[in-house]
């Protein structure tokens, strides 16, 4: 395999946690040059799963930012760099003497991105968050969960993983734009609940046009009849859609429901008010079959189905592990298995090239990498400046 899309294009990620880490991850998966710089004994990603994959192809170095010499080495380091990423509370870096100003006048191709809860700007600008209270304001808890129940967070932190996804996009933008269009280095400024804000489908629109407020529908799709999860006789549920017509026709025939295949009133959206009808023949037919007799034949029928799987059964799922969607790689005395690098490219896929590395394990290669001199780093070690040094090889 030839060099990867992104090879020369370094990266020095200050960020922490998730969201501001995977901006760099998806990009490091495509070949570009990571260096994660860690304050030293920061322990908030641990070395498990969580930081083993989302910390993947990158090295780490342990810089002190809060000290001067920890603050002009990170200069140093950024004055050759493409872009750099950091999600700390804005004001931060600015009160650390790495305002982007002092980065740009180092390094004026460098790319800053900047993640923080809600933004750079605005009345919130110095409020701290989570995922939690992304999702919260950005209108998606309010719309999960059933009618009658409480709003519910999503399980899996949607917001930190989405704004993972927009800040390597952000990068790419600026990068282009400079190195295309003949532009420079420029500041880039993503709150965490903007992505999850982006994809609230058009709820702000219609309510705008019609001051509809969109509710919790449950496992249901309020426009779409049928759409909804069933049970089947060996405790699997199976989320089910028929969102147009030729769907509709063909999981009707499945069921056994010819007659309502092609019925001028179970068309849409007209279907959408037979929905009390249509779910219980549905889960009729479900529920007296085996999840595997369901996908057999929902899928040879061309009708949208997927089972609502666990851990476990994602990774024993014969349509997973034939895609190849996750991979193992070596780690310590085994093999782990992650999620592989996304999206696929047919001349220059991405690659995991090795998993999260432990704090400071690439502290003097990175540094020598700089210029640094032995006696040099071996002074910032023994002012604290930065972390332990691991072993000479």
């Amino acid at each position: 395999m030839g060099p990867l899309p992104l090879d020369g294009f370094r990266i020095i990620d200050c960020s922490t946690v998730l969201a501001g880490p995977l901006a760099a991850t998806h990009l490091g998966d495509f070949g570009a040059d990571v260096v994660k710089v860690e304050l030293p004994n920061n322990r908030q990603m641990p070395l498990r799963g969580l930081r083993l994959q989302e910390e993947r192809n990158k090295r780490s170095v342990t810089i002190d930012l809060r000290v001067p010499e920890g603050q002009d080495l990170l200069v140093r380091l950024a004055s050759t760099a493409d872009a750099l990423i950091e999600n700390f509370r804005p004001g931060t870096f600015e009160k650390w003497n790495l305002s982007p100003e002092r980065l740009l006048e180092a390094n004026p191709r460098l790319i800053i991105h900047r993640l923080s809860a809600f933004g750079q700007t605005g009345p919130w600008s110095g409020f701290g968050g989570y995922d939690r209270q992304a999702q919260a304001i950005s209108g998606a808890t309010y719309v999960t969960g059933f009618p009658d129940g409480e709003p519910v967070r999503s399980g899996f932190a949607t917001a930190d993983y989405m704004a993972g996804i927009w800040g390597a996009f952000s990068i790419l933008l600026a990068a282009y734009w400079r190195d295309v269009r003949g532009g420079t280095g420029q500041v880039s400024d993503l709150a965490l609940f903007e992505p999850m804000l982006r994809s609230c489908e058009a709820a702000i629109t219609e309510f705008s046009l019609s001051g509809l407020v969109r509710e919790r529908s449950g496992n249901s799709n309020p426009g779409v009849v049928p759409a909804a999860n069933f049970q089947t006789k060996d405790g699997v549920a199976v989320a089910i859609n028929a969102n147009n017509d030729r769907q509709w026709a063909r999981l009707a025939n499945v069921i056994g429901r010819p007659d309502l295949a092609d019925a001028p009133e179970y068309r849409m959206p007209e279907r959408v008010k037979h929905g009390p009808e249509i779910y219980p023949l549905i889960s009729a037919w479900v529920s007296e079959r085996t999840v595997a007799e369901v996908e057999e034949a929902l899928v040879a029928a061309g009708v949208p189905c997927a089972p609502i799987l666990n851990t476990r059964q994602i990774l024993e799922h014969p349509m997973i592990r034939g895609r190849g969607s996750i991979i193992t790689i070596p780690w310590a005395d085994r093999e782990i298995a992650m999620v592989d690098a996304l999206p696929r490219l047919s001349k220059t896929p991405g690659k995991v090239r090795r998993p999260g590395p432990r704090p400071g394990e690439h502290t003097r290669e990175v540094l020598e990498e700089a210029g640094l001199s032995a006696s040099e780093i071996a002074a910032l070690s023994g002012s604290g400046a930065i972390g332990p040094l691991p072993p000479n090889d």
